[in-house]
């Protein structure tokens, strides 16, 4: 059987009612043994006849007393009514709320009228719906996202492969190197979701130890620079040695991952730049290339999963839009940040860690 649901309110009102019962029934029971006792005490000891003005005396008591118990009754389920009825205001909204998050609308927000730990709590609630919205957006987003990159080589080898079935094109040496590279994009975007699964599971599990940051990037820069030599780029490195303690792999893979990026994006005969320098109590790295830029607009969305300003140019560049997004992951489990500016000409990419 199910039982009557009850609400708070009334629970918080009947637990006052039944206080000031409490006290009005204990103020009786005073009245009729110690103050009738010591009412009759004194007419004896005046030798007057106290039964009928006992009588009246307890009469009389009962009568006020009934009467401040009324007056205290309403006066407290008034005031209790409504005092309760604005602190659980913000909890009636939460419960609201919550029904529509388990049916997926993020939209609304708890109106926090208070400053006490009622109003704490709403602003707690808050940012957890603001969090859970921008984790169902980034989950439509990775799932659009992984789609899309899948579906545009997925065609072209189906395209190609249902054209030398239909005898429509010859199995040249062209069509199979353009069928090897569709199936290299594939890999790389797979290989790229790999490393970030790693990167989840590693962050959680760090293996940390004191080294020379600088020596880390100069042993990086070192093994690229055939590839910076290529495209001609002219590489410009300051800072001195800085001792950091962090897990040295997932460093390595955040470096790596920003050379990458300069690579891809400085223009052939264009320059770039690392500098590591000390800031307070952090380590700062930043990495600068010369080149287009990037867009006001895609500024603030660049360290986010998947995210690519201008899809035509990412795909010809190459990338799936997780190396910047790695990076952020890795920095933030060491408990640094990330961070970027752009302009015209000159792009950069900083991040910062504890000493």
């Amino acid at each position: 059987m199910r039982v009557p649901k009850i609400s708070l309110i009334w629970k918080l009102v009947a637990i006052n009612l039944l206080g000031v019962g409490i006290v009005v029934f204990l103020a009786w029971q005073v009245i009729d043994h110690f103050a009738a006792d010591y009412f009759m005490g004194l007419m004896k000891q005046y030798n007057i006849d106290p039964e009928v003005l006992h009588a009246m005396f307890l009469h009389t008591t009962h009568q006020f007393l009934l009467l401040s118990m009324v007056l205290g009754l309403v006066a407290v389920s008034l005031l209790g009514f409504f005092m309760t009825k604005q602190a659980m205001r913000s909890l009636t909204q939460m419960n609201k709320i919550t029904r529509k998050l388990a049916m997926g609308d993020y939209s609304e927000r708890v109106k926090v009228i208070t400053h006490d730990e009622v109003g704490e709590l709403g602003l707690a609630f808050n940012q957890m719906v603001g969090s859970l919205e921008r984790i169902e957006r980034m989950r439509k987003d990775l799932v659009a996202n992984v789609a899309h990159e899948l579906r545009t080589p997925l065609n072209n080898i189906r395209g190609q492969l249902e054209a030398i079935q239909d005898r429509l094109m010859e199995p040249s040496r062209e069509t199979i190197d353009s069928l090897h590279e569709e199936v290299l994009r594939l890999v790389r975007l797979v290989d790229a979701l790999h490393r970030l699964s790693q990167i989840d599971a590693e962050t959680r599990v760090m293996m940390k130890e004191r080294f020379d940051l600088q020596a880390v990037i100069l042993q990086l820069l070192r093994k690229e620079q055939p590839r910076f030599d290529q495209k001609s780029i002219r590489m410009k490195i300051n800072g001195a040695p800085v001792f950091v303690v962090a897990d040295a792999d997932q460093i390595v893979q955040a470096v790596q991952n920003l050379i990458q990026n300069v690579l891809q994006y400085t223009p052939d005969g264009g320059e770039a730049g690392v500098d590591i320098r000390t800031e307070g109590s952090r380590a700062k790295v930043l990495f600068t290339n010369s080149g287009e830029g990037i867009r006001p607009e895609d500024l603030p969305h660049i360290f986010e999963r998947f995210y690519r300003g201008e899809k035509s140019r990412s795909r010809e560049w190459g990338g799936a839009g997780i190396g910047l997004s790695i990076v952020k992951q890795i920095v933030e489990a060491h408990g640094g940040s990330v961070g970027a500016d752009s302009r015209p000409g000159l792009t950069e990419v900083w991040f910062n860690l504890p000493l």
